[in-house]
Parts: C-alpha cells; sequence; structure tokens
C-alpha cells in the first residue's frame, strides 16, 4: 500500500474504489454514497462490487477486468449500468487502471456519475445533485464530440465559449467553428490518432472562438470515450486566457521598445538573421535600412527630453504607415532605427526611404514647448555577392548613412555596389 496516496490525488466529488477480482479492498466515503451507502466501510462490506454492476454488464466487466489484469487491454475510459442500494440504475463514466495493492496488481476505479446526462429515468433529488456538483460545478470546462459534433457538454464549457446554455451549444451541428480555421486540419488529425489509438491522451493549447468571435484561451486533455456504445473524444478544457495574455505582455515587454512600441535590439537581429538567411536559401532580394533622426542631441538640448521622446514616438507611428505587412522596424539604439526589406530590391527600397524621408520632413511634432519640425537620414543596403552575411549588410549601410550625413542630411544614400 506504499505510495498510494499518491494515486489517488483527485478531486473529492469523484468516487475511488479498489478491488482484486470484484472483492473490494478500499473505498472512500464519495464512491460509497453514489450508491446510497453511509460511509466506505458498507462498500468494504460487500462480498463482491459485482452487485453495484447490472447484470447485464456483468459478462462485460469480467472480461474487461481479465483483459486488463493481463496486460492484454490498455487502462481506459468506460461507461457502466449500475445499481445503488435501492436498486435504481444509473449510468457511470469509470476511469480504470491497474496498481500494486499490498504487493499484488489490483484494479483502481474512479467513477463519474453521467446518469443525469443520459437522460435515465431517475428521479432521485441527491442523485441529480451529484451530477451537478460534479459537471456544472466544475471549473473545468467538459465537452464530448462525435467527429466534432458535440453530445455533451457541462455549464463550464458553454459558458467559456459564450453560449447562453449548454443546450445552445448541443444544437449546434459542428464545434469546428469553435476552433480557428486554420487549425481545422490539425483538429482532424488529432481525433483519427486518438481514435484509431495511436496516442492515448492529446494535451494541446489553443486559441478558440466564442460565438460572439472574441478570443478564448484554452488548455485541452482530449481523450476517448465509449458513448451510447460507440467510441467518441471527451474533452477537459481549461481556461488560460489571463495566463495567456500575461505571457504575451511579457514576450511584448521583452521583443518592444517601450517609448516606440517597435522591435528591441536583440529582437530585430533575431528576425534579421532569419530574414537574411531565408532570403539566401531562395535566392530572395533583401535590403535593409539605417535610419538617423537629424540633430537629435539639439532637440533634446533645446526643447527637453520629453519633447525629444514626442519626435522618437511621432517617427515610429509614421513610419510604421509606411511600411508593409512584410516589412520590420526595430529601434537601434537611441535616435537611430533600422529596416527589413524582405523580398525587396535596391531600387524598391530606395523610394520606399525617400517616401519616409518625405513625410518626416512634412511631419509636425506637437509638444509642451511648441511644434516641432525634424528631419532623418537614411542609408539602404542590400543582400549580394559581396555583402553574403548580416554584418557586412549592415555595415554597408551604416556606410551609406553616414554619406547621406555628409550629403547634407534630410536624405537617402545607398551602399555602393
Amino acid at each position: 500500500m506504499t505510495g498510494f496516496s499518491e494515486q489517488l490525488l483527485i478531486e473529492p466529488h469523484y468516487g475511488v474504489v479498489v478491488h482484486r477480482d470484484f472483492e473490494p479492498l478500499y473505498s472512500d466515503d464519495n464512491y460509497a454514497r453514489f450508491y446510497g451507502y453511509k460511509s466506505a466501510q458498507d462498500i468494504l462490506s460487500l462480498s463482491s462490487i459485482l452487485e453495484l454492476i447490472s447484470p447485464v454488464e456483468h459478462l462485460k466487466a469480467v472480461e474487461a477486468y481479465k483483459d486488463l489484469i493481463s496486460g492484454k487491454q490498455k487502462p481506459g475510459v468506460r461507461t457502466y449500468k449500475n445499481i445503488d442500494k435501492e436498486n435504481n440504475e444509473l449510468t457511470v463514466l469509470a476511469i480504470d487502471n491497474i496498481i500494486d495493492w499490498q504487493g499484488a496488481p489490483a484494479m483502481q476505479v474512479i467513477i463519474i456519475d453521467l446518469s443525469y446526462q443520459f437522460e435515465v429515468q431517475r428521479n432521485l433529488r441527491l442523485s441529480e445533485e451529484r451530477y451537478r456538483v460534479l459537471v456544472d460545478g466544475s471549473i473545468q470546462g467538459i465537452l464530448v464530440h462525435n467527429n466534432f459534433k458535440p453530445l455533451f457538454c457541462n455549464n463550464a464549457y458553454a459558458q467559456m465559449f459564450g453560449f447562453k446554455n449548454e443546450q445552445a451549444l448541443l444544437d449546434s451541428e459542428t464545434i469546428l467553428p469553435l476552433i480557428p480555421s486554420e487549425f481545422h486540419e490539425q483538429a482532424h488529425r488529432d481525433n483519427r490518432s486518438l481514435l484509431a489509438g495511436d496516442e492515448s491522451v492529446i494535451k494541446t493549447e489553443s486559441k478558440g472562438i466564442c460565438v460572439d468571435g472574441s478570443t478564448v484561451w484554452v488548455s485541452l486533455l482530449s481523450r476517448t470515450v465509449i458513448w451510447d456504445g460507440e467510441q467518441t473524444t471527451q474533452i477537459t478544457v481549461i481556461d488560460i486566457t489571463e495566463q495567456q495574455l500575461l505571457r504575451e505582455r511579457l514576450e511584448h515587454r521583452a521583443n518592444y521598445d517601450v517609448l516606440t512600441n517597435l522591435l528591441t535590439r536583440r529582437a530585430f537581429n533575431e528576425l534579421l538573421a532569419e530574414e537574411f538567411n531565408y532570403a539566401q536559401q531562395h535566392s530572395n532580394a533583401l535590403c535593409c535600412v539605417l535610419i538617423d533622426i537629424d540633430n537629435f542631441k539639439e532637440i533634446n538640448d533645446k526643447n527637453g527630453h520629453h519633447s525629444g521622446d514626442k519626435v522618437l514616438q511621432s517617427f515610429a507611428i509614421t513610419a510604421k504607415k509606411n511600411l508593409r505587412e512584410s516589412d520590420f522596424i526595430g529601434r537601434w539604439g537611441g535616435d537611430e532605427f533600422v529596416l527589413i526589406l524582405p523580398k525587396t530590391d535596391l531600387e524598391h527600397a530606395k523610394l520606399i526611404a525617400e517616401r519616409l524621408c518625405k513625410d518626416l520632413a512634412t511631419l509636425t511634432v506637437i509638444t509642451d514647448v511648441g511644434h516641432l519640425k525634424f528631419s532623418v537620414s537614411i542609408g539602404v543596403s542590400s543582400l549580394s555577392k559581396q555583402v553574403h552575411n548580416v554584418e557586412t549588410l549592415l555595415s554597408e549601410a551604416d556606410k551609406a548613412l553616414y554619406k547621406a550625413k555628409h550629403q547634407g542630411k534630410g536624405g537617402v544614400a545607398v551602399a555602393s555596389q
């Protein structure tokens, strides 16, 4: 019995029994109360827990026990018709597992009362309350589906995805609209893997779509379960939206400059290396653009750092408006910025840089000390036979920027090829 406490770390509203050849060796009080008994001792007084299983299910239960003990069958989840002390029929979800009990194998069974959801004739108020405590009272969402057609869900699952109640979700033909379309193929693949027995349990974290179109992040635990005689999929879901948002905020803080909301130098370097390698492997064009705000020290000294911050923020907003979705911009340091322009040749990159330079020159920044104007100098380099690494690409852009400064500032210069 050593270490048995570690194997029974389950929620108190689940019932647990351990038996060998159906002779009860251990029971908790919850298990006893499921069947109308006062305490676990009443279960241990039974000669066989087969008394709690409907006679029509005896053969099935005995065969399952033999197959599990012999190793022919893996532990799993099954449904049984059971009988309580008053001879009322109830349906339970049984999770079977083989454990070591006093030096010999025994079967541990965790049961969940699903009678209400199967809509059998049970009018006992206490039985219904047990179901409610287990399923509706759970903070975990529970869903059973047959190839994504919902068969059962609890209130927690329905609320998690914005349905007004369980029935509203069960009236849906499929739960696929709750999964982003780009993950449908993976969802089908995972479901086939479970039903084929290739995987016994699949744990994932995923984005879900609520009925109002909002997003919820969930942790999913999927496994198979026999439902009305058919093998189906059961999903246990925990809402991790807050954790995901916190993770995103932390990642954003690590990768983006607080003042300008542009990529940090570290994050930009990682992206630049990825884009450079991709461009080389696929023989794509790639350009790098270095930008420096002209006379920025003078702006700070004359108008104060708060005004300088306003200039940096205005630059960032305007620069992002001039870029495509495929482009990246980062704060290289101080008043210097850098762009990556994937699949862009030198001529096109020069046009982008000139347009940005012109837009910034016409910009007026409103500060506490008045309206400010500023200009930028820009250097452009591109991937070529001579530029065979990231360091050279950046160095060539820096040389071009230096040339732009010496040509009078407020303009664009291109690296010599």
